[in-house]
C-alpha cells in the first residue's frame, strides 16, 4: 500500500517561494539604495557643462580671472558627478543586462566631460603666456623657448584628453527605452564638438613639431613678407609690390629692409625662372610683381620665392602674404598706428587713405612706393608687439578668410598645418559643384579698388546628379570722375580705365554649352588648373561702366546620388580679396518628385527652388543639400 502525501511539501514550496520573494525585495532594495547616488550625476554634468560655456565666453572677452573660476566650478561639479557614477553603485549597475546600460553610458559621458573640463584646464593655464598685453611667449622680437616647450606639452596634454573623450563617447549606446534617446542627444552634441576639436589638432601635429624649426631653433629660417595691393588686382589677391625678409634665429625675429620698385632695380628686371609645374599662369620672362597670377598661395607663393631667388640671389623658406586689408583687422585689436607720411592710421580709414586715391600722387607715380616703406615693419609691430596674440590670430584668420591674407612653406609638415588652418590661400577643394570668380588687372591701374562685382549663379539639377548651370558675372568699373590737368592716359596709376581679365574657375571636367560677353555671341576656351577648369574673358571697360560674362556649361558630378535615388548637391564659392566683396545670388532648381529634407543656414526653398543670396561674399562657403526622392518618384 502506497504511503500517503504529506502536507509539508506545500508549505515548503511557499517557504522557498516567500524566501525567492524577500531576497529578491532585499536585492531591490540594495540596488535602489545603490542607485540614490545617480540621482545627483545629471545636474551635477549639467552644471559642469554651463560652468565649461561661461569659462570659454569670458576668455573669449579676455577676462581669465573669471575663466578661471568657471573652470573650477565646473571640476568641482564633475568631480561630484564621477563620485556618484563611478563608485560601488554604477559597478553593480553597470553589469546588470538591459538595466545596466543606461549607467553604463551615463558613466562614459560623465567620463567624457572630465577630460573636457581637463582641456579647459590646461587651456586656461597656457592663456596667459600666448595671450593678453603680459604674455610670455613672445617679447622684445623674442620667441621663448621654455615658454614655446611648455605651450607644445600642453597643447599634446589636450589632444590626449580629447582623443580619451572621443573613445568614451564612441563607446555610449544610447539604445535603452525611455532615456536612450535622451542619451544619444547628448553623445551627438558632445561629439559635435570634441570630433572638430580633435581633428584640428591632428592636422596640425605636423605644424607643432615642426614649429622650432620654423621659428629658426634649429637653424635660421627666413621667410619673404609681400604686401599685395586690392587696387591692382592678381586671381591670388593684390599686385605683391613691396616686400621685406623676415628672420627667425634661434627664436629672434628680425625684419629686413622694406623693399619696393622705387627703392629695389631687382624689382624693376626682367627675369625668367623655372615654373611650378602645370601653373598655367607662368608667364616667363617677367617681373617679380607678375610672378604670383595663379590663384592659389601654392603656386603663387612658390613663384614668387623662385622669382626672388633669380632677381636677388636669395632663397627663403616661405611666403607670407597679407594685403591692407588684413592690417586693417590687426589695427581693430592694437588701434591706431602712426605710419610716418600718413600719419596716424586706424581699421576704419587705412585701406582708403593708402590706396582710396592715387591722384594724390600726382605726378609722380612712385611716390606712393616711397610711402609703402613702414607699411611691412607696421605689420611686424603690430602683429609682434604688445601681447594678445590669439585675438590677433582670430584677425589673421578672418582675414584669410576673405583671401587677404596668405602663408606659404615650402616645408611640407609645416604647409600642411597651414592648410588645416585655413590660411594656404588656395582654391577650396571641388567636390561636386564649384564656382571662384577672379579678376586680372592688366594695364598697371588701380582702378580695382573700385571694383563692384555680381555673381548669379543658376543650376538645373538632374535626377542623375549632373547640373546645367548658367554663370552670370557683372564687373562694375565704379571709378569717380578723372580730375587730372593731363589727358587720361588710360592705363598706369592715374587713369579710370580698367583693362581685366575675368577668370570663371570652375570644377574639373565641365562642358562649355554656349557663352555670351558683353551681349556677343563668345566661345571661350575652356583650359585645366589641377582640380579646376576655367575660361577667361577680356574685358575693358570705361569710366563708370560695366561688362557683362554669361556662360552655360553642365557639370557632370555636381550631386552624388544613393541607391534609393536620393541626391546631395554640393557647392562651393570661393571669393576674391577685394576692396568691396562681391555679391552673390544662388538658385537651385531641384528635379521633380524631389525635395531638399533640410537647407544650410541663409538658404530658402519656394516649391522647387532652393535660394542663397550675399550683399558681401567676405569668405568661402562650403554647402551640402540632402535631396530626397519622394515615393512615387523611386
Amino acid at each position: 500500500m502506497s504511503p500517503r502525501p504529506t502536507r509539508k511539501a506545500p508549505r515548503s514550496r511557499r517557504r522557498r517561494i516567500i524566501g525567492a520573494l524577500a531576497g529578491l525585495f532585499l536585492l531591490i532594495v540594495v540596488l535602489g539604495v545603490l542607485a540614490l547616488p545617480f540621482l545627483g550625476v545629471p545636474g551635477e554634468a549639467e552644471a559642469a557643462k554651463e560652468d565649461l560655456d561661461t569659462a570659454v565666453s569670458a576668455l573669449q572677452s579676455g577676462d581669465l580671472r573669471a575663466s578661471r573660476d568657471a573652470v573650477a566650478d565646473a571640476r568641482e561639479h564633475v568631480d561630484a558627478a564621477q563620485g556618484d557614477i563611478q563608485g560601488l553603485g554604477g559597478d553593480v549597475w553597470s553589469v546588470i543586462p538591459f538595466l545596466g546600460t543606461p549607467v553604463a553610458d551615463a558613466r562614459h559621458l560623465v567620463q567624457a566631460l572630465d577630460d573636457a573640463t581637463a582641456v579647459a584646464e590646461i587651456g586656461v593655464d597656457l592663456s596667459p603666456k600666448v595671450s593678453g598685453k603680459q604674455a610670455t611667449l613672445f617679447r622684445d622680437d623674442q620667441v621663448d623657448e621654455a615658454t614655446l616647450d611648455e605651450v607644445l606639452e600642453g597643447t599634446r596634454r589636450i589632444a590626449d584628453h580629447l582623443r580619451s573623450a572621443e573613445a568614451e563617447l564612441d563607446d555610449v549606446r544610447g539604445t535603452s527605452p525611455v532615456v536612450g534617446t535622451t542619451i544619444a542627444a547628448r553623445r551627438d552634441e558632445a561629439a559635435a564638438q570634441v570630433t572638430p576639436m580633435l581633428d584640428t589638432y591632428e592636422g596640425l601635429e605636423p605644424t607643432l613639431d615642426q614649429l622650432p624649426a620654423f621659428l629658426g631653433f634649429e637653424g635660421e629660417r627666413s621667410y619673404l613678407v609681400a604686401m599685395l595691393n586690392p587696387a591692382e588686382l592678381r586671381y591670388s589677391g593684390g599686385a605683391a609690390l613691396a616686400f621685406s625678409p623676415l628672420f627667425f634665429d634661434e627664436g629672434s625675429l628680425e625684419l629686413g629692409e622694406s623693399r619696393t620698385v622705387a627703392n629695389d632695380p631687382g624689382l624693376q628686371t626682367e627675369a625668367s625662372w623655372r615654373k611650378v609645374s602645370r601653373n598655367n599662369f607662368h608667364l616667363g620672362k617677367t617681373r617679380v610683381a607678375n610672378s604670383t597670377f595663379a590663384p592659389g598661395w601654392s603656386v603663387s607663393g612658390e613663384e614668387l620665392l623662385r622669382a626672388w631667388r633669380e632677381t636677388h640671389d636669395k632663397r627663403h623658406d616661405g611666403v607670407i602674404a597679407l594685403d591692407v586689408v588684413a592690417l586693417s583687422k590687426l589695427l581693430g585689436v592694437v588701434g591706431g598706428i602712426e605710419v610716418p607720411g600718413y600719419g596716424e592710421v586706424t581699421q576704419s580709414n587705412l585701406v582708403e587713405t593708402l590706396i582710396g586715391s592715387y591722384d594724390q600722387y600726382y605726378p609722380d607715380p612712385n611716390a606712393q612706393d616711397s610711402l609703402n616703406d613702414p607699411l611691412i615693419p607696421a605689420f611686424k609691430d603690430a602683429m609682434f608687439s604688445g601681447g594678445d596674440y590669439l585675438t590677433k590670430a582670430r584677425a589673421l584668420g578672418a582675414a584669410a578668410d576673405g583671401r587677404h591674407f596668405a602663408m606659404y612653406f615650402r616645408d611640407e609638415a609645416v604647409q600642411e598645418g597651414i592648410t588645416t588652418l585655413g590660411l594656404d590661400g588656395d582654391l577650396a577643394d571641388v567636390e561636386g559643384d564649384y564656382v571662384g570668380v577672379f579678376t586680372q588687372n592688366i594695364n598697371g591701374s588701380k582702378v580695382d579698388y573700385f571694383q563692384r562685382r555680381r555673381l548669379s549663379l543658376d543650376v538645373t539639377l538632374g535626377k542623375e546628379g549632373a547640373a546645367t548651370n548658367q554663370l552670370d558675372v557683372v564687373v562694375d568699373n565704379a571709378t569717380p570722375p578723372y580730375a587730372l590737368p593731363v589727358p587720361d592716359p588710360r592705363f598706369g596709376y592715374f587713369t579710370r580705365y580698367a583693362v581685366i581679365n575675368v577668370a570663371a574657375f570652375l570644377p574639373a571636367g565641365i562642358s562649355m554649352d554656349q557663352a555670351t560677353l558683353r551681349g556677343e555671341s563668345w566661345e571661350p576656351r575652356v583650359r585645366s588648373h589641377y582640380q579646376h577648369s576655367y575660361a577667361v574673358a577680356r574685358m575693358e571697360l570705361d569710366p563708370a561702366t560695366y561688362g557683362e560674362a554669361s556662360m552655360d556649361y553642365t557639370v557632370p558630378d555636381a550631386a552624388t546620388v544613393d541607391e534609393a535615388g536620393n541626391l546631395v548637391y554640393r557647392l562651393a564659392i570661393d571669393p576674391q580679396g577685394t576692396v568691396d566683396p562681391q555679391t552673390v545670388e544662388v538658385r537651385v532648381h531641384i528635379p521633380r518628385g524631389y525635395r531638399a529634407t533640410t537647407l544650410p543656414e541663409g538658404w530658402s526653398a519656394r516649391g522647387r527652388t532652393l535660394s542663397f543670396t550675399t550683399g558681401a561674399l567676405e569668405a568661402t562657403q562650403t554647402w551640402e543639400i540632402p535631396i530626397a526622392a519622394t515615393e512615387s518618384t523611386r
